[in-house]
């Protein structure tokens, strides 16, 4: 059986959204500093806002977790990106349509909170923290799996087992 991050090609992940704000972005960050350099990784929104949510940017800073980039993208930004697994993070997103570029990648739905915006920056940063630990325990976990000989469909079931992590 082939390595799932090198034979079968799966070696693209792309984390979404609504804005790119919060949720996509920690994942980026996570995903990043997990995983192998040989599976790539980025994140977009369906809605992107502008910028990244000021209380996400300064929490990855004082977690020495790298900032993937300093504005919301879209998701039709990704398009050249052809990601093989695409993560969506949030509830929102189950019911559009997903874009024809994305229609070829495995898709799997993790719902994971969003910041009610009229929270206090501190419960905002506090959020940022139990965000983290469930991206952290299902990343951590998807890292692994990535790298094991098993097939598309049992990575599949798997990773849609973790969302309830």
């Amino acid at each position: 059986m082939m390595n799932i991050g090198e034979g079968m090609n799966m070696d693209k992940v792309l984390f979404i959204c609504k804005h790119n704000a919060g949720r996509s972005v920690i994942a980026e960050s996570i995903a990043t500093q997990l995983w192998s350099p040989a599976i790539k990784v980025a994140s977009g929104g369906s809605h992107p806002v502008g910028s990244i949510n000021p209380v996400v940017k300064q929490f990855l800073e004082d977690h020495s977790m790298p900032i993937p980039h300093n504005y919301s993208h879209s998701w039709e930004e990704r398009t050249a990106f052809q990601p093989d697994i695409v993560f969506i993070l949030c509830d929102t997103l189950h019911k559009e349509r997903a874009p024809m570029w994305l229609s070829g990648g495995m898709r799997i739905n993790w719902q994971v909170d969003a910041f009610d915006n009229k929270l206090s920056d501190r419960d905002k940063y506090a959020h940022c923290h139990r965000l983290r630990d469930s991206l952290y325990r299902r990343l951590s976990i998807t890292g692994e799996l990535l790298q094991s000989d098993i097939s598309k469909e049992e990575l599949e079931i798997k990773l849609i087992e973790l969302k309830g992590m």
